[in-house]
């Protein structure tokens, strides 16, 4: 069983190697569950997948990419793309995601999967209290110059695809412990709402019955289970992503 799962998990885990946001928490987010802003929703997966940044952050184009079966994305805090520079380097922090197929009904991995792809890796921390499992983990060299060689990896399933996360930051940010978990927990909030509710605002308009009362808009995740069955595409990403990150933590 634990070979099907790390065979399953492999492609997607291991290309999710990107950063994140971080000065913003789920007690912080705006009223506005979804923000609409070409910068903080990108379509993947021709359209399936409505991927969503936390607030304040937003795509970096130039090096994330879509494709029709699934792509990569990195994330940044919006002032830093913009060179405003707001944020010094120790509340840097990036965030990023690869997408890939999914096999039908198959489930999001548990903390213990994704912990198991990394054997080189020192496990600091698991967490399957929220809506995504996490691992932060220790490795022996950072992703990027200015990115401490600790991160946080999470993975989930939405209907026929795989979306595996990743937060990078510098030594000494506050995205290295709790706030990075918020962080990547309210990616998948936003991007379960993004991607599930018109759908089901369309399929609900369509039901004849008007005296009817509107059922409650639930988006469905899957929630972690033993049994993973998805085989992510690995994304190509753009050359010299490495220093494109370590770009966004000067």
């Amino acid at each position: 069983m634990a070979k099907a799962v790390a065979a399953a998990l492999t492609g997607a885990l291991l290309t999710a190697c990107s950063p994140a946001p971080q000065e913003l928490s789920f007690a912080a987010r705006s009223a506005d569950p979804v923000a609409r802003k070409d910068g903080q929703v990108m379509p993947f997966a021709n359209g399936e997948v409505m991927l969503a940044a936390p607030a304040g952050y937003c795509f970096d184009r130039r090096s994330s990419l879509p494709q029709a079966g699934g792509g990569f994305a990195l994330i940044a805090h919006c002032s830093r793309l913009e060179g405003r520079g707001w944020f010094g380097a120790r509340k840097a922090a990036v965030l990023t995601a690869s997408i890939g197929p999914a096999r039908q009904n198959a489930l999001a991995p548990r903390a213990s999967d994704i912990a198991a792809m990394f054997p080189g890796a020192r496990l600091l921390e698991s967490r399957e209290d929220q809506l995504l499992p996490l691992v932060r983990l220790e490795f022996p060299q950072a992703v990027a110059k200015g990115a401490s060689p600790v991160h946080w990896r999470g993975a989930f399933v939405l209907d026929r695809h795989l979306i595996a996360l990743a937060l990078y930051a510098p030594d000494g940010s506050s995205a290295l412990g709790s706030h990075g978990a918020a962080l990547l927990n309210e990616a998948a909030h936003r991007t379960l709402e993004a991607s599930t509710l018109p759908a089901l605002e369309q399929a609900q308009a369509a039901q004849a019955p008007a005296a009817a009362a509107p059922a409650a808009l639930r988006p469905r995740f899957r929630p972690a289970g033993p049994d993973t069955g998805a085989k992510a595409a690995a994304p190509r990403k753009k050359r010299g992503l490495s220093q494109r990150i370590a770009g966004l933590f000067q």
